[in-house]
């Protein structure tokens, strides 16, 4: 008999078993005690169940809220009405389960011993629960819990020691547990401080709680920073942090929310792994989903730089676990710190930055490639800021035009113009010694890769009589230049056969010359994305031999990066140790109408005039209207025939949906605040729906008029009734004319606002518009209005309860916008000024990562170090709802259009937008299959998975394939095993093939497998897999690289490529096989693909990511099949309003609503060269997804050649800003013409032919210059 304590702490129960088997030699306590460690996944066995019948009393201590598993659930059973004492309880919560014989003052010391920690309050615990509860007692009652000193500095002798023989001019904190203080297991620590003496940084090592206890009066993290990094002054008596806790220190609301700010130096993160070194360097996962959350995830909250792996988990002789230093990983991250530590002591004239434009692909027509930014322009406004915070700049381009034109004067990463003396002019040379020496110092197995891949060092590319060329410019210490190539492009035949190579030498000499020639302190990487943070290696906590980490080594990485993509810029963060600099959305507006659009719109209105004042003479205008939808080849996307009764109005409504549609109207330039008309229309973006509990402006507005917006939108066509039109403006007959009016009064609204500098009496004056009058109520939430308005509110809204809703709502709205929005806005400047504080070596703040006109304006300020979201709390339950809609609508429009239930689906699954809409495609996953998440009580994180009946179902279970990102796989593991445990649980379930068709599909599957020679268990194992993605280390579909390189002959090579980069099986204790004929089975039975979208800042021809993947899948699915797939797209941008369209659907109003609408394109030339190249990127794109998925007609390249190559003024602007983007456009139709994608008639096929003769003949005199 005796006391049995269950733990979910690890370290907790090494550290019991080790007293109690100290003791029980000693014999200081009794036999039949035993501590045993569970988890939340841990199954129940039968030694801990024999354990339970010998014992006397059993103890489950959580550590954190109180949850239940299996395994818990098949302790209770045992448990209970055994005559046992036992309790469920937490140890650091007030909260107890089921308890039978265990008082709570019982409990609570348990707590105390726990919470103090330490050998001699270990120790007196064992001794306390003996004389407690019984047992083989030795009649020894332990003492009282004795609380040690909760914080304090980590003083190590041989530290010590080192720091006065030391000349150290730097300083680094170094937070680490103070349990590892207690019991002395300091291993790492100790080599941590003793790598940062050798770089010249002094170590200041402080230990305490992670989290204050106000209980127990015990100071937490916040508390020690505070007492022992800071002066009596406030100021910081460090010149960086090294953070070692495995949890995020400002995520608990007992730590002062702002101590990292206050103390205002770098924060580095060192990862304390769950793991042995070697399982870790051996493995392509740096970090497993337990590993990720709490090393990675949850520090990114206190916006840390990542550092390394500090240690690793080892086994002493006798089975406890320890944490062993990992030696190299350590000295890397003490080389990182000092290199940020001293940005704040070196003088900023003295400072040299090296800041890189990225270029895929690697021409001068793609300089400064970046998502929704004008790079080129940003960086000459950070040159300018620069100069004036005293870095020495030697020249300063008026704008970003004239410094792409000194940097394309000298050497560029396009080598088809290359001339001898642009040679002379580049911006370094590294010699091939240099780079050997380097190279030598690599580890063996990237050395032996890079050989076996490029060739002996230093490499052919960009190898000019044995020295690597490096291109660029630099302008007194500051060099400005281009990522180098990836490589493919060097040897095509990679795409097929190496799809995770190295980058050629030139790449890692490049980052080399930077930082151990030229002398850079810090680099700058310039906007969404690079390739750096996709190189292979581990998904974080890299080594070595790692890609990223070789390439960029010790150099403080600065990283201005696209708030909106938040997925990939986390993996910047991860695998580039970049600070992020948050920066805005491009501008934005609505589409309108234009050209034969307008003319539509007007015939349109005309008709439904004439149906209300002139019934029966609307036939006059309706042959009109059919020659102009033909005109406009509108007949896939009405919906209707000619003749059926509704065509006209379902015309009407199709042409104000894409009137009102959002549409960039620019591109964002980094650190400029919006004014003007520009803030109006951010603002109008930001609001157009809803912000949590903050009505979109424009819903507001329609149903203070006493409608919903998405009815309008639909019967735009029809008349309003009657009474609906007492009160408004005479002129408003129809929906479509109220829907104008709603814009109309959002835009004047926000003008007027705008106009009187966003006070708060400006929301009165905006509220008393003329059009609202006798529509604004007065409510108890301070209203204000003349009683006449009241009367005629109650008379229009109704007179009950909810009168004064609709008006609250819009108050509400508005006085957010002045609040809230515009003072955020107005902090865009904060994404220079907060670049240059990281050059400071200075803190910045973190903040969400996310859409802000998806109803995230709360994203907003940008300018900060943005963070995701932890993949095991998702999906949540709002994300379930939405994606169950989604679901719901993907198999409702199949049924619709096939007469039948869909049997296999395939979907592309990316981590970007699982975190911005809290994983609403995992959710759409498991509803397919008829699955549902388990969310724990308290904390919400998914704790397992219930099987739906199919009588709730009401309809068969679909059968899932998910081709997931390479992002997705480092990011969502838990993730990734939680939607193959749901594939697994539903193909075991003894339900009708024709109701079940995963189950239909595995036994097929299996049968298959069986007869090729696998045994059953094998073969009804992989007859599972679901979930296939890129090989270990690396990224992308390979798709778009084909593409661009050109190394295609028929759309089957595309198909193959597509199997080939992601042929490989991921889940649970998976490591990414490469199983093709897998993979091409999974395809080669879908009937349906999709891809979600989740916000409209980033759509289908913005990104050649999204036809890589969905479009890569669909030109399999029909090279396999011989069969199209239907493809569907889920579109939640507006979360109250999710919808599900046709590819071809959602790619002609993305075509139609912005890419050959004049406000678009009239936008982008506002922005010089850097607008040229994203009009030419629109080709490619558009290009791209003809290749894979025929979505392309040739009308549609007739008008991108007509307003994008043959119109004169354009052609003549890209000519002046771009003639690269312009010789790429005319190169990418011609393509079109050759492969018969598009059909022109002979006179565009000729001027096709003459502008490309023309502009090759420009730049070939261009480059003679």
């Amino acid at each position: 008999m005796g006391v049995l304590i269950f733990t979910n702490v690890e370290k907790e129960w090494q550290r019991l078993e080790q007293l109690r088997r100290e003791m029980q030699a000693a014999g200081t306590l009794g036999k039949g005690h035993r501590a045993f460690f569970f988890s939340s996944t841990a199954p129940w066995n039968g030694e801990m169940a024999a354990a339970v019948a010998e014992a006397d009393t059993v103890l489950f201590c959580w550590q954190g809220p109180l949850y239940f598993t299996d395994f818990s659930t098949a302790a209770v059973k045992l448990l209970r009405g055994s005559g046992k004492r036992y309790s469920f309880f937490s140890t650091t919560l007030e909260e107890a389960g089921e308890t039978e014989g265990v008082t709570g003052t019982q409990q609570q010391l348990v707590r105390r011993y726990l919470f103090c920690s330490g050998r001699d309050n270990y120790r007196n615990l064992w001794l306390r629960l003996e004389d407690e509860f019984g047992g083989t007692g030795k009649g020894i009652r332990g003492e009282e819990p004795r609380e040690i000193p909760w914080m304090g500095p980590g003083e190590i002798p041989s530290v010590e020691e080192a720091c006065r023989n030391a000349s150290l001019p730097l300083s680094c904190g170094i937070l680490f547990s103070r349990d590892l203080w207690l019991w002395q297991e300091t291993e790492y620590l100790e080599a941590l401080c003793h790598a940062l003496i050798a770089r010249g940084v002094r170590p200041v090592p402080v230990y305490s709680l992670w989290s204050a206890n106000e209980a127990a009066d015990a100071p937490g993290v916040s508390r020690a920073v505070e007492t022992f990094l800071l002066d009596g002054e406030g100021n910081s008596r460090v010149d960086a942090v090294i953070n070692t806790f495995k949890v995020g220190l400002t995520v608990s609301r007992n730590n002062s929310p702002d101590f990292l700010k206050k103390l205002d130096v770098p924060v580095l993160q060192g990862y304390n792994l769950l793991r042995d070194a070697d399982t870790w360097f051996g493995s392509y996962m740096g970090m497993d989903p337990v590993e990720l959350s709490c090393n990675v995830v949850d520090p990114e909250f206190d916006g840390v730089i990542h550092g390394a792996p500090v240690s690793s988990k080892e086994l002493r002789p006798d089975g406890s676990g320890y944490y062993a230093p990992i030696h190299e990983r350590i000295g890397a991250l003490a080389e990182k710190t000092e290199r940020w530590a001293r940005l704040r002591h070196k003088d900023n004239a003295g400072k040299k930055v090296a800041i890189i434009f990225h270029n895929y692909p690697p021409t001068n027509a793609t300089i400064g490639s970046a998502q929704g930014l004008d790079s080129p322009e940003s960086v000459a406004d950070l040159l300018h800021a620069m100069a004036a915070a005293g870095y020495r700049v030697a020249e300063l381009p008026a704008a970003g035009q004239e410094l792409i034109g000194a940097i394309t004067a000298g050497v560029t990463n396009d080598r088809r113009f290359l001339t001898e003396d642009q040679l002379d002019r580049a911006a370094g040379e590294l010699t091939g010694d240099c780079y050997r020496v380097w190279f030598d110092t690599k580890h063996h197995l990237l050395q032996e890769e890079l050989v076996k891949e490029w060739g002996e060092a230093p490499g052919d590319v960009f190898n000019h009589e044995g020295n690597l060329v490096i291109p660029g410019m630099v302008n007194g210490n500051v060099y400005i230049g281009m990522q180098p190539p990836r490589g493919f492009g060097e040897d095509p035949s990679k795409i097929i056969h190496s799809p995770t190579t190295p980058p050629p030498h030139h790449y890692f000499g490049f980052y080399h010359w930077l930082r151990d020639v030229w002398g850079a302190d810090a680099v700058i990487h310039v906007g969404t994305h690079g390739s750096l943070e996709w190189l292979p290696g581990k998904n974080a906590g890299l080594s070595e031999v790692c890609c990223p980490d070789a390439a960029l080594g010790s150099l403080p990485d600065i990283y201005p990066y696209y708030v909106t993509i938040v997925g990939e810029g986390i993996q910047a963060k991860r695998r580039g140790s970049a600070c992020l600099i948050g920066h805005l959305h491009p501008p934005s507006s609505r589409a309108d109408t234009y050209e034969d659009l307008a003319e539509l719109e007007l015939l349109l209105d005309e008709y439904a005039h004439y149906r209300i004042q002139q019934p029966g003479n609307e036939e006059v205008v309706e042959e009109k209207i059919w020659r102009k939808v033909a005109d406009l080849h509108l007949e896939e996307d009405i919906g209707a025939a000619r003749g059926d009764k509704d065509a006209i109005l379902r015309i009407h409504s199709y042409l104000e949906r894409l009137k009102h549609m959002q549409i960039r109207t620019g591109l964002h330039i980094l650190g400029r605040n919006p004014a003007g008309e520009k803030l109006r229309d951010y603002i109008l973006s930001l609001v157009r729906v809803d912000n949590g509990d903050v009505r979109g402006l424009p819903d507001a507005l329609a149903e203070l008029l006493g409608f919903e917006y998405e009815e309008l939108e639909r019967r735009s066509g029809e008349a309003l009734d009657p009474e609906h039109r007492a009160g408004l403006p005479g002129g408003c007959v129809t929906g479509a004319d109220l829907l104008d009016l709603v814009w109309e009064l959002a835009e004047r609204m926000v003008e007027l606002l705008l106009d009187r500098g966003f006070r708060e009496e400006a929301v009165e004056q905006a509220l008393a518009l003329p059009e609202l009058s006798g529509r604004m109520t007065l409510s108890g939430n301070g209203m204000t209005g003349s009683a006449d308005d009241a009367d005629g509110a109650k008379e229009n809204n109704g007179a009950d309860g909810d009168s004064g809703k609709p008006s609250a709502e819009l108050r509400r709205t508005l006085e957010f916008i002045c609040r809230k929005l515009v003072s955020d806005l107005l902090r865009t400047s904060d994404e220079i000024r907060n670049t240059l504080r990281s050059l400071e070596g200075r803190y910045v703040e973190p903040g969400p990562g996310g859409a802000p006109t998806s109803g995230r304006a709360d994203i907003l300020p940008t300018g900060r170090n943005f963070y995701g979201v932890d993949a095991r709390n998702l999906p949540t339950e709002a994300a379930w709802e939405i994606g169950r809609t989604l679901g719901d609508q993907v198999v409702t429009r199949f049924i619709r259009e096939e007469g039948r239930y869909p049997e296999s689906v395939g979907m592309v699954l990316w981590s970007d937008s699982n975190m911005r809409s809290n994983g609403q495609c995992v959710a759409e996953y498991l509803w397919l299959l008829g699955v549902k998440p388990v969310w724990q009580r308290g904390s919400k994180r998914v704790k397992g998975l219930e099987v739906i009946p199919l009588e709730e179902l009401r309809r068969p279970r679909i059968d899932v394939t998910g081709r997931i990102s390479g992002l997705f796989r480092d990011t969502m593991t838990a993730s990734v095993e939680l939607l193959e445990a749901a594939v697994k649980l539903v193909g075991s379930l003894e339900e009708p093939e024709d109701l079940n068709f995963v189950r239909k599909h595995m036994d097929e599957d299996r049968k298959l497998l069986e007869e090729k020679g696998l045994d059953t268990l094998e073969a009804a194992e992989q007859a599972s897999w679901r979930l296939f993605g890129c090989p270990p280390g690396g990224y992308g579909a390979g798709v778009s690289t084909m593409l661009d390189e050109r190394n295609w002959e028929t759309r089957k090579d595309l198909g193959d490529v597509y199997v080939r980069w992601g042929a490989h099986v991921y889940g649970k204790g998976k490591e990414g096989a490469f199983r093709p004929e897998l993979f091409r089975r999974r395809l080669g039975t879908m009937e349906i693909t999709i891809k979600n979208i989740d916000n409209h800042e980033v759509h289908l021809l913005n990104s050649d990511d999204f036809n890589a993947y969905c479009g890569g899948m669909n030109v399999a699915v029909e090279s396999i099949s011989g069969k199209k797939p239907r493809c569907y797209i889920g579109d939640s941008a507006d979360r109250s309003r999710p919808e599900t369209k046709s590819l071809d659907e959602e790619f002609r109003r993305v075509f139609r609503g912005e890419s050959m609408n004049p406000k678009h394109i009239e936008g982008m030339k506002r922005h010089g060269y850097k607008g040229a190249s994203d009009l030419a990127a629109l080709v490619c794109h558009a290009y791209g997804w003809d290749a894979t998925s025929g979505v392309m007609r040739d009308w549609m390249y007739g008008e991108m050649a007509r307003k994008l190559a043959f119109d004169p003024d354009t052609s003549e602007w890209m000519r002046e800003v771009n003639p690269w983007a312009l010789h790429r456009i005319a190169e990418k139709l011609m393509e079109a013409v050759q492969r018969k994608m598009w059909h022109p008639t002979a006179e565009e096929e000729e001027a096709l032919r003459d502008l490309y003769l023309s502009v090759e003949g420009d730049l070939e005199e261009k480059s003679g210059e």
